[in-house]
């Protein structure tokens, strides 16, 4: 008997936003998909993520909601409530796509994690029409895959850890179209990747940052602390009194100048959890100056510029993890 050959798979990038943690009780209230790109057999060609495209919002089918879950999105219940797209008809739409855009390939869902938007996805599918152009398991989640490929725990599989080539330049907004647009690329990114092929980091790459939550920040190779300066080589706690740096006028030009002694290309600077730490408007000219790229955070988001910018430079860093 020949063997049969395997149609090739085309991946679409799905991301969902709903008001609650599991569908049926709660609703998924918009969902998004850009096609990734194709893979036959060893290779894979990338999409135009922008060029085929879905997006639908949702009535939602419950009295239930969580506020918290509900306002990732930013979307109006009562709106949705009033004017939302029809489950039912909403997913008749999207099978119809999801066949066209795949016709001659098995169409795979991709997700940043699959596991969620895939359970609203798949459900919803069922639910609403009894199929899924996907079948019962065509997901693949690309925080496995990254895991995979890097060969790191699955819990160590988060963006800020990656290296900065596997991002999209793109903004993750959560609207649920501009963010499966976003994660388009980096699937597209992932399934080119070599990380054989990546040059090792250099020994005095910029310590990078593993845990940061109120009152503590751990980086590589230092004990846990509430603030830190970071640099190429290495990092200590940061010390405020130092210098004379208080929430206002916030980070004086002292602060930065030793950034500046070793060469660095680029300085995060993180707020604090609240942003009630200001930036000395002097501090910014010293480093504007020098040609040194800046940027200026909420320390959760500035520790996630710095994890991707220590991957292929050298950045300095000050972060703050109270108010």
């Amino acid at each position: 008997m020949a063997a049969r050959s395997s149609r090739p798979s085309l991946y679409i990038s799905v991301d969902i936003e709903a008001d609650g943690p599991i569908p049926g009780p709660y609703s998924m209230i918009s969902f998004g998909a850009a096609v990734a790109g194709r893979q036959d057999g060893a290779v894979y060609t990338p999409a135009d993520p922008e060029r085929l495209t879905f997006y639908r919002e949702l009535r939602p089918i419950s009295e239930e909601f969580v506020p918290e879950a509900l306002a990732v999105s930013g979307l109006d219940r009562d709106r949705l409530v009033a004017g939302g797209a029809d489950p039912a008809v909403a997913m008749a739409e999207f099978r119809a796509w999801v066949r066209e855009v795949s016709a001659g390939a098995q169409p795979v869902m991709c997700g940043y994690p699959a596991s969620f938007d895939w359970t609203f996805l798949y459900w919803y599918l069922i639910r609403f029409g009894g199929d899924s152009p996907f079948g019962h398991s065509g997901c693949l989640d690309m925080k496995t895959l990254y895991a995979t490929k890097a060969r790191v725990p699955l819990r160590a599989a988060v963006k800020g850890r990656m290296p900065r080539e596997l991002l999209s330049r793109r903004r993750h907004t959560h609207h649920a179209l501009d963010d499966a647009i976003e994660q388009a690329d980096l699937m597209s990114n992932l399934m080119l990747w070599d990380p054989a092929a990546a040059p090792e980091p250099p020994a005095d790459r910029s310590p990078r940052i593993t845990q940061v939550s109120w009152g503590r920040i751990e980086a590589e190779g230092l004990a846990p602390g509430k603030d830190f300066r970071l640099h190429p080589g290495g990092g200590r706690p940061w010390d405020w009194s130092e210098h004379g740096t208080r929430h206002e006028p916030g980070i004086v030009p002292q602060e930065v100048r030793e950034f500046l002694d070793l060469g660095v290309t680029a300085v995060v600077l993180g707020q604090g959890m609240d942003k009630r730490l200001g930036v000395a408007p002097e501090t910014l000219e010293v480093l504007r100056a020098a040609g040194v790229e800046v940027h200026v955070a909420e320390t959760t988001a500035a520790v996630e510029i710095y994890n991707r910018l220590a991957a292929t430079e050298r950045v300095g860093g000050l972060f703050h993890s109270t108010c």
